[in-house]
């Protein structure tokens, strides 16, 4: 197919011109070689990405089968594997032949984690075969588990103060902040999440073990650790996110991933090798993905990577800006040729004032000028929606407290749907740092648009243990493992023992209530209790060796579900989605192994040999590590792929959040934003003299720091289509102004409108 046929079969169902001689056109009709695309904000790179792809495939006739195309979620992925599927849907329309040649299905397109089990599964790979791919709440629990790390403080103490700054959070569990008190380890959860950190930065960093062992008792003593956690996860066939992609590079370099990249001629349809690879979101790649990526391209050189270094943020994961500014560099060095650069810098998102005001944004700190700080030669920002205006679209409303400026904000929605400016609330969104719904946080502002009629959506309040349905789910679970909260006194640390006594008994308290009024499920619990403790007393009268009762956590709560109320709450999508991801983490927790005991699974209940009653062991694991992992770390409410908003919800999300999304109104709240050198740069310093790949750029703490922020508001900015409004209190325009105000000049700040 020509590409003159492609463009005429797919310019109708495109917002703009598909010219070769635009910007679009040169990344998509790029033939050999590197290229890096520089796609600012709104300007369509998803798009041009995907259609590149077809032009690969419809145009160019390259085997599906040999394109890999990454990006960063799960949920971008089916995004472009949808686009991908319907653009080629017209193409097929008009050239029915072409489905017989052409297997879309056959296209390697995922998270990079997903592909690396995918392709090691599909080859055979020994070095990967039937492994349970452990997300991060279930490494957390195997860690907790099986790292000598956690269950051996005093000798990896050495550690702990090499990097106390890892401990300087505020911990629900003992209500504390930091570590205050060096006679003791921190605790277990503080621990576990430290041991995480550390393993994580080791892999993803491409750190050379040898070297960090050389450099002094805590670093012997972490090499010593992480190893022993690696053994520990191939004894128990497990694998956590940064292995795999350790695991997947091995088998890259191995005979049977050579015949992957490479191809094999005898059978080309089979294997025919790497010839593209396009990779999304480049600008947080971490170190063993640029590896990765640059080896799954040698053969041919073939590498796109298309993202905004404008727009990372996910440093606190282990990714590095500095991948996307250097690529040039790495080019040079994995492959012997210089990249070609390809800018998408028109933003065809938002109105030409918030266009302005982004692009300002982002050039007016001398901490962004530094160089190395963005690519270089990026052009201005440009705009190209059809919206267009007067207004203010660019505003500031102001309170003199937070609350009064929550208020405001409120009446403002108010305001927008009353005079039908918009029609419906989810056309919003409110933009912040943390989303807890606290005094400091989103408290005030959820509440204010409750007084205004107007729901709010925030999923990620961390409100989860809160919720009537949950609360009375965990209540009901324990009403029946262990109603008199024996195993509490199993619970290592006074405040901790205490803290978590208190949530149990919230969670009993709240089935007592609902219990009153629910004979069905009152009666099951009752009964359900009454049938564990006769099958312990058999077991203890047996004296039996085997501890089992026959009942697993799953059991019982999916016998508590389906008793009312749950199955009225049940038709309730949000309510439903919760009891769903409860049952998700009761799976996850039941799956972590016991300890050398490979196979073991821990949802069994089990009767203790002492007393005819469920295990004191069993109850004190659930409640130190289930239990206490709830609380120490908190949970999100799951969130449907598909939706990013109910109907006549106003979504309250963090920037992360909010990252690729689009919205009318964007309101953003806490511009007083400044530099903290936060631990993931700490970590990156401190590791920086054991890394196997080279580092080009090499600025301080803090000014890495302060670029972090800027981009962080950069993101939240370049979100709005219609109008940017930020929430100002006063008292956020007292003394140093943040980072979240222009050039952190507050004369310049009050030139934009005030609502």
């Amino acid at each position: 197919m020509h590409f003159d046929e492609f463009r005429t079969i797919l310019q109708p169902h495109l917002d703009y011109e598909l010219d070769p001689g635009s910007e679009q056109g040169r990344v998509i009709m790029h033939g050999e070689n590197p290229m890096q695309v520089i796609a600012g904000p709104g300007s369509g790179k998803t798009e041009t990405a995907v259609l590149r792809v077809l032009v690969l495939m419809f145009v160019m006739e390259i085997n599906p089968k040999s394109i890999i195309m990454t990006t960063f979620t799960e949920k971008a992925a089916k995004n472009m594997r949808d686009r991908i599927l319907t653009y080629a849907g017209f193409l097929f329309d008009q050239y029915p032949d072409l489905r017989h040649q052409i297997n879309i299905y056959d296209l390697r397109i995922g998270t990079l984690h997903s592909l690396c089990a995918d392709i090691m599964q599909e080859y055979r790979y020994t070095g990967y075969q039937n492994f349970r791919l452990m997300d991060e709440m279930e490494q957390y629990l195997f860690i907790m588990q099986h790292s000598d790390f956690v269950q051996d403080p005093d000798r990896y103490s050495p550690i702990f103060e090499q990097f106390d700054y890892l401990f300087l959070g505020y911990d629900p569990l003992s209500g504390v902040r930091g570590w205050r008190d060096h006679r003791y380890p921190p605790n277990q959860w503080q621990r576990t999440r430290a041991a995480m950190l550390l393993f994580n930065r080791i892999t993803e960093g491409v750190i050379d073990k040898d070297r960090m062992k050389r450099a002094g008792p805590a670093w012997d003593l972490l090499t010593e650790a992480y190893d022993q956690y690696h053994q520990q996860m191939t004894l128990h066939q497990r694998c956590d996110f940064p292995t795999i992609q350790q695991i997947f590079l091995e088998f890259l370099n191995s005979q049977v991933g050579r015949r992957f990249i490479e191809g094999d001629s005898s059978e080309p349809e089979i294997h025919p090798g790497v010839a593209h690879v396009i990779v999304d979101e480049y600008q947080d790649t971490n170190p063993i993905q640029e590896v990765i990526y640059f080896t799954l391209a040698h053969n041919t050189r073939n590498l796109c990577v298309v993202g905004d270094d404008d727009q990372a943020l996910y440093r606190f994961r282990g990714g590095t800006v500095e991948c996307m500014v250097t690529f040039d560099h790495a080019c040079q060095h994995y492959l012997g040729v210089r990249s070609t650069p390809r800018y998408l810098g028109v933003n065809y998102r938002s109105h030409p004032t918030i266009v302005n005001y982004c692009d300002e944004y982002i050039r007016s700190f001398p901490v962004m000028r530094i160089e190395g700080a963005r690519v270089e030669g990026k052009p201005q920002l440009s705009a190209g929606s059809s919206i267009t205006g007067t207004y203010p679209a660019v505003a500031f409303i102001r309170g003199r407290t937070i609350e009064d400026t929550a208020q405001n904000f409120a009446r403002c929605i108010r305001y927008l749907l009353d005079n039908h400016i918009i029609e419906n609330a989810n056309q919003c969104v409110l933009l912040m740092r943390s989303v807890k719904e606290s005094p400091r946080n989103a408290g005030h502002f959820a509440d204010a648009l409750r007084d205004q009629g107007i729901l709010p959506y925030n999923p990620r309040s961390r409100q989860f243990l809160e919720q009537e349905e949950i609360t009375v789910a965990l209540g009901a679970f324990v009403s029946i493992i262990d109603r008199n909260l024996q195993g509490i006194g199993g619970v290592r640390g006074q405040h901790v023992r205490d803290n978590i006594g208190r949530k149990v008994e919230e969670w009993i308290r709240a089935y007592d209530r609902v219990a009153a009024t629910s004979p069905a499920l009152r009666d099951y619990v009752d009964e359900a209790r009454q049938a564990i403790q006769t099958k312990t007393q058999e077991i203890f009268q047996r004296r039996d060796r085997k501890t089992k009762i026959g009942v697993s956590i799953g059991d019982v709560y999916y016998h508590i579900l389906a008793h009312e109320p749950f199955g009225g709450w049940q038709e309730d999508p949000e309510r439903t989605y919760r009891l769903g991801q409860l049952s998700v983490i009761f799976e996850q927790y039941a799956s972590i192994p016991y300890l050398d005991s490979p196979g073991s699974y821990r949802g069994d209940l089990r009767a203790s040999r002492d007393r005819p009653a469920i295990s004191f062991g069993w109850l004190k694991d659930f409640y130190n590590h289930l239990v206490g992992r709830l609380i120490a770390s908190g949970m999100n409410d799951p969130e449907e792929e598909d939706i990013i908003a109910p109907p006549n919800r106003l979504p309250i999300m963090t920037v992360h959040q909010a990252k690729g999304l689009e919205f009318d109104f964007v309101f953003v709240y806490g511009l007083n934003r400044d530099v903290e050198v936060e631990e993931a740069i700490r970590l990156e310093d401190d590791f920086e003299p054991f890394r196997q790949t080279q580092s080009y750029i090499h600025m301080t703490q803090e000014q890495r720091a302060a670029q972090d922020i800027v981009r962080f508001y950069y993101v939240a900015y370049s979100r709005a289509k219609w109008a940017l409004i930020h929430l100002v209190p006063e008292a956020h325009l007292r003394g140093t102004p943040g980072f979240g105000i222009i050039g952190r000049d507050r004369q310049r700040f009050r030139i934009v409108h005030q609502l």
